[in-house]
């Protein structure tokens, strides 16, 4: 049996060291339903722990300032390899709990109601209870709505070791990439210092811009990789400000952008296509030094959100794809954007400039100010 208990201990203590939350700071989440679980069943302390092998720690506590316990203080433990509630209406005659230092001490506790917490649905890691200084009972719908509270609580503590998870992950890719975009400028760049040609070093030298605007693309786009909503007006400006190094002298960019929340696809969709529509007329729409402007908008029409990009060049836009391939390299990287987020993507260009154009659904206006 002892070999059996130290197994279900060491599982337990490797569960609660995954969630990375023993020790930590208060959180509201937490501390809402103990403050809820001790108001529904009329008790002074109601506290979600977690049992370890040595000692009990409370990640939440109403009622008390103790958080930390002893294997010997702890009463949680006696639930985690029973039912989903432990009930013991009378600690002093209870022979688990009756020679526990809290029920002998100062302010004995004499009743324990508790819920256990349970990862996967299958691993015990401590519980949610409530505590009181007089013996009781709790009715059958109390219990059954501390274990449903119960179930809350594990699956935040689930969710936030998943969104650490996708953290280091995204972490992990971002270095990654970052590296490989570093080796293949460092080949590129050995390419041009070997090439003969004034044409092919041209070549290698607008490849090596395009590895630079990718990689500073990269860095914006990983920030928001983790998260479910962007404020597009405050993430683009961030793009476009990384863009405005690449542009001929004499040519300026600005933007007009309405306060909008999308989902983070949506906005690494449209920072792409941002990038690939102001590099393109950057190359493009002012030749010979010619000067001009840039202008990307952001606004709500309707029920769909408009992003623009627009320049006063020469309207070269439309002329640089090749109808044979399906466009260049750029214009393939804002179709293949716009699809990605059930976007419509309008271009247009002529002697005053190029617009390009696309309207997707389901942002969130955002009140102004």
């Amino acid at each position: 049996m002892k070999d059996s208990f130290d197994h279900t201990s060491e599982q337990r203590a490797d569960a609660i060291r995954s969630l990375g939350i023993m020790d930590s700071e208060d959180e509201a989440d937490f501390d809402e339903i103990t403050s809820y679980a001790a108001e529904i069943c009329g008790a002074p302390i109601s506290l979600v722990t977690l049992v370890s092998t040595d000692r009990q720690w409370a990640k939440s506590a109403f009622g008390t300032e103790q958080r930390d316990y002893t294997m010997d203080e702890s009463i949680c433990s006696h639930g985690l390899t029973g039912p989903d509630f432990l009930e013991i209406e009378d600690t002093a005659t209870d022979p688990r709990t009756r020679e526990n230092p809290l029920v002998t001490g100062p302010d004995a506790i004499r009743y324990y109601g508790g819920a256990i917490l349970k990862l996967g649905g299958t691993t015990p890691i401590g519980a949610l209870c409530i505590l009181d200084r007089k013996p009781r009972r709790l009715s059958e719908e109390t219990k059954r709505l501390l274990i449903i509270l119960a179930k809350q609580v594990t699956r935040r503590m689930e969710l936030r070791r998943a969104l650490a998870t996708q953290e280091t992950l995204a972490s992990e890719v971002d270095h990654r990439v970052k590296n490989s975009l570093q080796m293949v400028t460092a080949l590129v760049r050995i390419q041009r210092a070997q090439a003969r040609s004034a044409e092919t070093r041209e070549a290698l030298s607008e490849t090596i811009d395009r590895l630079s605007a990718i990689a500073l693309l990269h860095a914006e786009l990983h920030k928001v990789s983790a998260r479910n909503e962007i404020a597009l007006h405050q993430f683009l400006p961030d793009i476009i400000r990384h863009l405005e190094p690449t542009l001929p002298p004499h040519v300026t960019i600005g933007h007009s952008l309405v306060p909008l929340l999308v989902r983070s696809e949506v906005a690494t969709s449209l920072a792409l296509l941002v990038n690939e529509a102001v590099t393109n007329a950057a190359k493009h729409a002012f030749p010979e030094g010619a000067g001009g402007r840039i202008q990307v908008t952001l606004e709500m029409n309707g029920e769909m959100g408009r992003l623009a990009v627009i320049d006063n060049g020469a309207g070269t836009e439309l002329l640089v794809a090749d109808p044979a391939n399906g466009g260049g390299l750029g214009r393939q990287i804002i179709d293949a954007s716009v699809a990605r987020i059930n976007g419509e993507i309008n271009r247009s260009s002529g002697a005053e400039g190029t617009l390009i154009e696309v309207r997707f659904p389901a942002p969130r206006l955002l009140p102004q100010g």
